[in-house]
């Protein structure tokens, strides 16, 4: 059968498509994923005893279902069923795709191809977008987030960064290696204006600490510590003339309280644009109810609703006009589901970075972005999120990286 015989080829192409699509359409992402389920099932009869048995045995991939059975038990006693059956439409990827990336077999030969295509492929597709944005629509560069990320594109910048930190450690890791060092300097350092031009704060400040971290476990290596110096020096330079990102980080640094009573007084009276006084707001808005719910939590698709609730009774008036969800998901899951499905999220995180110190450090990266990632955005309400969490974090997790400073198993 001719699936079967180029079935490597088949799945790291689809695994390809996920990554592509991830940034262009949703749709094509979706349908690549389903087909992926596919051809799991299409394969030999000793591979796929092989596979079910992983999954069987495997403990990752008994976390992200039993993750999901939480939110269907919480549909049991939540008010609003329309609401709650999203929720749990969003997530079933969960079922079924970190079980097919962990189980399916492995080949480091089409990985390889894989990640070499990735390496270019991401950088080239910003880069068209960009073009398109300022010579076809004739736009300035300060609106290519607004305009073409999130209005044509349908995506956040926020989940982007997952996707665009690929060629960023790809490309050091290659220049590490002396592996076609002016290429791969070339990429990084587009990859960063990338970044930058993205203009996301959160993304920008958790990229400046990995970097940190970075200079921090090279102290010994002149060569490596001089890199990462250089580049956090030219990512200051940069972000500091590119207008997009020094007109974010001077909002917030001119504009923040940390008095809560002002923060409530200032976003009832108008429409604030201070994302890290929203978040601030939004959480200190949950507790109540959180506290109220224990330890079961108000349903899978109550939350919504109970935030309007909460965002009327003091005049929210950024939260009512943009419906705006929790924007943390470790609030959200304890909210949501309670004290059984916070700390089944949790215990998920905890095991997929124990997991990730023993595989590679792009592993560790992504899942540590995610960790930290979910105190100031609620990632799993989009299925973008669940892509990043079910998808992109098991294959760099069980795919292993085959460089000179990685240990392959």
């Amino acid at each position: 059968m001719i699936i079967i015989k180029h079935r490597d080829k088949i799945v790291y192409s689809l695994y390809f498509i996920i990554c592509i699509a991830f940034i262009l359409s949703y749709a094509i992402t979706n349908i690549a994923s389903i087909l992926l389920l596919v051809v799991f099932f299409i394969d030999k009869k000793t591979n796929l005893l092989y596979k079910l048995q992983t999954i069987k045995t495997n403990k990752v991939i008994w976390l992200y279902i039993l993750f999901v059975l939480v939110q269907v038990i919480g549909l049991s006693y939540t008010a609003n069923l329309d609401e709650g059956f999203r929720r749990i439409t969003v997530l079933m990827p969960l079922l079924y795709l970190p079980a097919v990336v962990i189980a399916e077999t492995k080949s480091k030969r089409y990985f390889k191809l894989f990640i070499d295509a990735l390496l270019v492929a991401i950088p080239l597709i910003f880069i068209i977008l960009i073009l398109i944005h300022l010579f076809y629509d004739q736009r300035t560069l300060s609106t290519f987030v607004h305009f073409t990320i999130e209005e044509k594109l349908g995506v956040s910048q926020f989940y982007l960064v997952y996707i665009v930190v690929l060629p960023l450690y790809l490309s050091y890791q290659n220049i590490s290696n002396k592996s076609y060092v002016v290429l791969n300097a070339i990429i990084f350092l587009v990859t960063i204006i990338i970044v930058l031009i993205l203009g996301n704060k959160t993304s920008i400040i958790l990229l400046t600490l990995l970097m940190l971290l970075f200079l921090l476990n090279n102290l010994k290596n002149k060569k490596r510590l001089l890199f990462g110096f250089i580049t956090i020096t030219a990512l200051f330079i940069t972000a500091y003339n590119i207008s997009i990102v020094k007109e974010r980080f001077t909002n917030v640094f001119k504009t923040t309280d940390f008095d809560i009573e002002i923060i409530k007084t200032k976003n009832s009276f108008t429409v604030t644009k201070n994302t890290l006084e929203h978040r601030a707001l939004i959480n200190y808005l949950s507790f109540s109810p959180i506290v109220k719910a224990l330890p079961f939590g108000v349903g899978t698709g109550d939350v919504e609703d109970m935030l309007q609730k909460k965002y009327k009774e003091i005049n929210f008036k950024a939260g009512i006009l943009s419906k705006y969800n929790n924007h943390n998901q470790y609030v959200y899951e304890f909210f949501k589901t309670g004290v059984l499905g916070g700390f089944v999220f949790i215990f998920l995180l905890f095991v997929l970075n124990k997991n990730a110190v023993s595989t590679n450090s792009l592993a560790q990266i992504l899942i540590l972005f995610f960790t930290i990632g979910c105190f100031v955005e609620s990632y799993l309400f989009r299925q973008h999120g669940i892509i990043i969490f079910g998808f992109l974090i098991p294959l760099f997790l069980t795919n292993k990286l085959n460089h000179k400073n990685e240990t392959v198993k």
